[in-house]
């Protein structure tokens, strides 16, 4: 399901138009770029959590990504479009390889999400498939809305 949930969401990021990646629009608090990047680092995280010798790749795009950062605030220049684009690609690679095999491991650090246990790698696996659908929503819903 994970492997599905990425394709889609590497197809609707292809399909997004140029320039507008950064479009600020109404109802949406954050950016088509910052919902990929959220994606992309969420799952870095979670994936983490579940089995610390899980390598964070991009750890600096925390300050970009991470729950309650915003565009509207950024400071300096973010990851490009392409930059994103090829480590979700990667990443999704990386997880299916590197998780193969894995998915009953008890999770090294256990996240409770409300009434959410991560406990498990599949755990873990699932919720950032989850996140990967919510966001991948979100993003077409602005493309929606910008068409």
């Amino acid at each position: 399901m994970f492997e599905y949930s990425r394709a889609a969401l590497l197809i609707a990021l292809g399909n997004t138009k140029e320039g507008t990646w950064d479009e600020r629009i109404e109802g949406f608090p954050n950016t088509i770029r910052w919902n990929a990047g959220h994606m992309y680092i969420t799952a870095e995280d979670y994936l983490n959590k579940a089995d610390k010798t899980y390598e964070i790749i991009y750890p600096e795009w925390y300050e970009f990504f991470i729950d309650g950062t915003s565009p509207f605030k950024w400071d300096k220049e973010p990851p490009t479009v392409e930059e994103i684009m090829d480590a979700l690609k990667n990443q999704g690679e990386r997880i299916m390889e590197f998780f193969n095999g894995k998915l009953d491991n008890a999770a090294t650090e256990t996240v409770d999400i409300r009434y959410l246990k991560l406990d498990t790698v599949d755990a873990a696996l699932q919720f950032v498939t989850w996140h990967d659908g919510i966001h991948l929503g979100i993003v077409k819903s602005m493309q929606y809305v910008m068409k």
